[in-house]
């Protein structure tokens, strides 16, 4: 196997990360592990279950990337689409252009990175024409 290039293993390491802190937010958030007074029968179990669903998904798409798989590519590019629209949310509700440009900075960043024709030819991809 090669080695990713070092910006799509800086973005795995990223992504398993927030993939630890979904899975342990949902293991909160599930009651299974409790950090102080228990909320169990809240109806937060559901959520639970959906926070380590998306914290598994993190974490898959974290070694996926190591192994430069085109599905970890395509993972990534659209979440940093949702970060993007993230950032149109901030600016509409903070009512501010650069708090929303500062929360799109890095969205935006990702995609053209990803994008490059070296990144694309890592994860097997055709490069744009």
């Amino acid at each position: 196997m090669l080695r990713p290039p070092v910006g799509v293993a800086i973005l795995g390491f990223f992504a398993l990360m927030a993939g630890i802190a979904y899975l342990m937010m949902g293991f909160r958030l599930t009651g299974t592990v409790v950090f102080g007074p228990a909320s169990i029968g809240s109806g937060m179990a559901f959520w639970g279950l959906l926070t380590i669903l998306t914290g598994a998904a993190f974490a898959a798409a974290a070694f996926a990337l190591w192994a430069t798989q085109p599905w970890a590519w395509m993972f990534t590019n659209i979440l940093a689409v949702f970060g993007i629209i993230d950032g149109i949310f901030v600016m509409i509700g903070n009512g501010s252009f650069a708090d929303g440009l500062a929360v799109m900075l890095l969205p935006l960043l990702v995609i053209w990175y990803l994008n490059s024709s070296d990144i694309r030819g890592a994860f097997g991809l055709p490069p744009r024409g």
